[in-house]
This record gives structure tokens, C-alpha cells and sequence, in this order.
């Protein structure tokens, strides 16, 4: 019997109606969730494996089962769409089913939990960093001709295996276009240079004749030129008392946060305990959600703290490395000028250009 068929007879035989409560669904919606399911087995079967995703896909919307997740996820691992099949993963294997549910479905998510640890470590993870263009203001990244959100900028981010070309602009720059082929695995760090448009500059002179020339060419010198020293002999150095207030975010926010990572990890832990424990007397989710509950959104809440405070520390560390460089280029007026630029992510910090 062909893969998809072995489990289409046993939800055909379930009839797929103990996937949500009883009145849910109209019998319209049931019976249009197993047409499309039996039509994304056979598209599967037969290769067709962008169509199975989709009609696979639409079951789901119809009428939850974690069957339709199983093969949708499947479907796209196919097609070597690894951030779309984990997504559909952890969708299958963080639900909570009942005791009652079918053998269907706890087979479904089991077999999801061994091809999401499969997928895993075939994940690409891309780190998009910008520089040049000082002030430059409405800096976008498009990533195949798709807008990069701005917060993920510097952010390790999984990423399908392939080619993808990047290309970064601002007003009145742009960066050349960089293409990255990027293997399964394997983590890029993309860096954009922004340069000033040929001949932006003087069209927009051309088209406002009442500004003046000289704000005009000291407004477009700041986009490019490093802003003038303001260091006077015994003026002090307070990039360099920044720099050190940075790094002591840093410190403390990695403290915090692995205080707070370490008390989730226990509430966490207290709240598996106690679901065991009360399962095994009566394991209704009426007896077991009032006292599990508040314990697991405890440990939640205290690891949304920690990686709060990891972030913030996070930025700290980027911003004391950047005003001690500034510091540094400021009173050492012969050194070479540096080309360098902060990076942050998600497991590291640190910095990326030419010295």
C-alpha cells in the first residue's frame, strides 16, 4: 500500500470528526477536508508534491487533523522548502492531545517528531548586515525581490537552501546586488555596502533651486564623512564612558537573563511533574488545566524575561564595541580609516569588515 494511502484508510475510518469539537464544522467542511486530503495523497503519491502541499493545506483550514500537518510538512521537504515543513513540524508536535484522541493523530505527531530532527540540522541561517551610507536614512534589504523585516537585520534567520540574491537601498543609495548560494546547514553572514547613486545628488539639486548650495553640499557630505570631532585637550572621552556603560548592560543582562532562564527551566520542569503526577489519578484536561496552567505560563513569562534581558545585554555588548572604536578613531587621528560594523545575533555579538 502506497504511503499516503496507509493512513488515508485509517482517517477515512476515524472520519476525521474528533478533530474539533462536535458542531465545529458543518458536514460540508468535513466532507470537503477528506476530498482534499485524499487529493493531496494522490498528488503525493504521484510526484505532484507542490500541489499535495496545497491541497494538504486547505484540508487543514478546513478541518484540523494532525495528519493533513504531517503530510503538508512532508510535501514541502520535497520540495526543498525546509523553513515552510518546520513550521508545519512544531505546528504538529506542540499541540497537546487529549488521551482519547485517535491512534491516527498520536502516530502523525510521533512521526513529526522524528522528521522535524531531521530537518533541523539541514536548515540554512543567513545574517543580513548593512553598512556604509552614516545617516543615511529609509534603509530597506530586499531578499529576492521581497522586503527583509528591519528587525531581523543581523538576526541569524533560517533560510531554504539555494540561491538568494540580496540588494540593500536608502535615500539616494544603493548597494550592489549579492548572490548567495546557501547550503543546507551551513550559517552566511551577508554584508550590503551602501554607495551614493551617480548623479542622485545633483537632480536633486536641479529640482529645488531655492536651497541653499552650501547646506545642501554639507547635508550630502554627512551621508559619506564621519561627523566632525568635538574633542577638546582635557575635554574628556565620553564614547569611551559610553563604551563602558554599554559593556555593564551587557553584563547584567546576561545575568538576569540566565536567572530567569534558569527559573523557567524549573517551573517548566515543575509543571511536566505535576501534569504526570495528576494523569495518573485523572487525566481530564478540567482536573489538570486549573493547576498546570499558571505554573507553565510562570515558566513562560519568566523565559520571555530572559531572552529580554539577553537581547538588551545583547546591545549593550554591539554598542560598547562601537563607541569604543569611535573613541579610539577620534583620538588617533593617523590610523587608517576602518571599515567596520556591528553585528548581532540571536548566539553572538560581535563585529564584521575590513581593519
Amino acid at each position: 500500500m502506497k504511503p499516503f494511502l496507509a493512513i488515508g484508510a485509517i482517517l477515512v475510518t476515524v472520519g476525521l470528526i474528533t478533530a474539533a469539537p462536535a458542531g465545529a464544522q458543518t458536514k460540508d467542511q468535513k466532507a470537503g477536508a477528506r476530498a482534499a486530503a485524499e487529493a493531496g495523497g494522490d498528488a503525493f503519491d504521484n510526484g505532484k508534491y507542490a500541489e499535495a502541499a496545497d491541497l494538504f493545506e486547505r484540508a487543514e483550514r478546513l478541518l484540523h487533523a494532525p495528519p493533513h500537518l504531517l503530510f503538508a510538512a512532508r510535501s514541502h521537504v520535497k520540495l526543498g522548502h525546509l523553513v515552510e515543513a518546520r513550521e508545519l513540524y512544531l505546528t504538529l508536535t506542540r499541540e497537546h492531545l487529549p488521551a482519547n484522541a485517535p491512534r491516527a493523530f498520536r502516530d502523525a505527531q510521533q512521526l513529526g517528531e522524528k522528521e522535524l530532527a531531521a530537518v533541523e540540522p539541514r536548515l540554512a541561517y543567513a545574517s543580513v548586515v548593512v553598512q556604509g551610507g552614516a545617516g543615511a536614512a529609509n534603509v530597506k534589504v530586499l531578499r529576492n525581490g521581497e522586503p527583509v523585516p528591519p528587525e531581523l537585520l543581523g538576526v541569524p534567520t533560517p533560510i531554504n537552501p539555494g540561491e538568494s540574491s540580496y540588494q540593500a537601498f536608502a535615500d539616494d543609495m544603493e548597494s550592489t546586488t549579492t548572490k548567495v548560494n546557501f547550503r543546507e546547514g551551513v550559517r552566511e553572514t551577508v554584508v550590503l555596502t551602501l554607495r551614493e547613486i551617480p548623479g542622485a545628488k545633483k537632480k536633486a539639486a536641479a529640482a529645488s533651486p531655492e536651497a541653499e548650495p552650501p547646506a545642501h553640499s554639507s547635508a550630502a557630505a554627512s551621508l559619506n564623512e564621519p561627523p566632525p570631532t568635538d574633542a577638546r585637550p582635557g575635554g574628556g572621552r565620553p564614547l569611551l564612558v559610553g563604551s563602558l556603560v554599554g559593556f555593564g548592560v551587557a553584563v547584567a543582562g546576561s545575568v538576569v537573563g540566565t536567572v530567569f532562564l534558569l527559573q523557567g527551566l524549573d517551573r517548566q520542569n515543575e509543571a511536566d511533574s505535576k501534569y504526570s503526577e495528576l494523569c495518573r489519578l485523572d487525566c481530564t484536561h478540567e482536573k489538570i488545566d486549573p493547576i498546570v496552567d499558571p505554573i507553565d505560563a510562570d515558566a513562560k513569562n519568566k523565559k520571555t524575561i530572559a531572552v529580554v534581558s539577553y537581547v538588551a545585554g545583547g546591545v549593550g555588548l554591539v554598542a560598547g564595541f562601537t563607541l569604543l572604536i569611535l573613541d579610539q578613531n577620534r583620538t588617533t587621528s593617523t590610523l587608517a580609516k576602518s571599515n567596520l560594523t556591528p553585528v548581532l545575533g540571536l548566539n553572538y555579538a560581535g563585529l564584521a569588515g575590513r581593519f
